[in-house]
């Protein structure tokens, strides 16, 4: 397995290919997921997963603490990959925290059953697989080799979607579905990721503890305030599903989920195109070639833009009876507030964008006041917005928060060219 993970004739090529791959199944994974659920099994278990994988990649970002990006930009390898990996121990400690505290309030103040609170916890858990993994897959994309982490998480999202589907069509079970699969996920992950990283270690792996512990504090330290962004950059972007949790019945909060899905199949689509550049960005800044740095910036937002805007287009003329056919429910209520959330999507992809260059320009501490402050706001007016037409004002809320989301982080990216002079 090892020499097969590891092996390529064209490093270019094959990075591309698993990279898209890997994308693909990313983006999709849920959206095939929840098709799946929701034909076979009942409107509890729909609404359920779709609430388990909003917690779980919230809880994601509390786990991987904004530290891919950081890491690969790391072109002059000021840590070590020990060091990265005992600091990402300490983010997996937080995201457990976090995760139970979260578990304890939902059945506390939401009266959680205990099948959501189970199936919540799971998918967190395959959430914590991933967020464990990513530190060795920052290690392999810093060494030039996002062939071998693409190869890896693609192979793994793949089986995960084939085994969770076939057992869910069998068992009509989620959680005991849930189970088998993020045990068997476990198991896949460790055994690919041990078995390739020795090929990545180098000289500063020696380091004696103390330089360790003093590395990942500072690992933790520089990262905390894109940890923090990005955990709220999460929760905004899903801040809908949470406002009607607890507010409508589960067949409505399904067919507003089925239509939610494409925002987030935007956004991870749009990483397909940032990733494979992502080292190169932190290179020419380092290298001190802004110009082209800047360049590439433009292109990648045009070219977000502009794959935002047909899928728009696209989804605004045939959107809505597509999913109707595929998902089998009613949602001709919905086509304006599908229009808004495809443009919500482009939103969030340009929005990840902006935190990869703000990143690589080492200002993510300034990007928490503009994520902290929306957050805030939605937390408190969220209510106030959901009127009588069920959902299209809040939704409108929610695009106009991000739009001016957005533009805070060009303000930042603006300040950090400036600032380089």
């Amino acid at each position: 397995m090892r020499d097969w993970l590891l092996k390529t004739k064209n490093i270019s090529r094959d990075a591309f290919f698993w990279n898209a791959f890997s994308a693909i199944m990313n983006s999709f994974q849920t959206m095939v997921l929840l098709l799946v659920v929701t034909n076979t099994g009942t409107d509890s278990d729909s609404a359920w997963f779709v609430m388990a994988y909003a917690v779980g990649n919230l809880m994601l970002h509390v786990g991987k603490y904004g530290v891919r990006q950081f890491q690969v930009t790391d072109t002059d390898e000021r840590y070590s990959f020990r060091e990265y990996r005992l600091a990402r121990v300490v983010s997996m400690v937080l995201m457990a925290g976090s995760t139970a505290a979260f578990l304890l309030y939902g059945m506390i103040f939401r009266d959680y059953p205990a099948g959501k609170t189970a199936a919540i916890l799971l998918v967190t858990l395959l959430k914590g697989i991933e967020a464990w993994e990513d530190v060795y897959h920052g290690r392999m994309q810093q060494k030039g080799r996002l062939d071998t982490a693409g190869r890896i998480l693609g192979i793994r999202l793949f089986l995960f979607l084939l085994l969770f589907s076939g057992l869910f069509l069998i068992t009509k079970r989620l959680v005991l579905t849930l189970l088998v699969s993020v045990t068997a996920e476990a198991l896949l992950s460790f055994i690919m990721n041990r078995s390739v990283i020795g090929a990545f270690r180098d000289e500063k792996e020696k380091r004696e503890l103390s330089r360790v512990k003093q590395g990942a504090v500072g690992i933790l330290r520089d990262c905390f305030p894109l940890a923090v962004s990005m955990c709220l950059n999460m929760y905004i972007a899903n801040a809908p599903k949470y406002t009607i949790d607890a507010v409508v019945s589960d067949d409505t909060q399904t067919a507003f989920n089925v239509v939610f899905m494409p925002v987030f199949v935007i956004a991870l689509m749009a990483n397909f195109i940032y990733q494979p550049v992502l080292k190169k960005m932190g290179e020419l800044w380092n290298g001190g070639k802004t110009d082209i740095f800047r360049s590439r910036v433009r292109k990648l937002f045009l070219m977000t833009v502009l794959l935002d805007l047909v899928l728009t287009a696209v989804g605004g003329l045939i959107g809505i009876p597509v999913l109707e056919l595929i998902y089998g429910v009613s949602l001709s209520e919905f086509r304006g507030i599908l229009i808004l959330f495809l443009l919500a999507g482009g939103v969030i992809a340009l929005q990840n964008l902006m935190i990869l260059v703000i990143t690589t320009l080492r200002m993510q501490r300034y990007m928490i006041f503009g994520y902290a402050g929306t957050a805030l706001i939605y937390f408190f007016t969220d209510s106030l917005v959901l009127g009588q037409d069920r959902f299209f004002r809040l939704v409108l809320y929610y695009e106009i928060l991000m739009a001016v989301l957005l533009g805070y982080c060009i303000l930042l990216y603006i300040k950090g060219l400036k600032r380089s002079g």
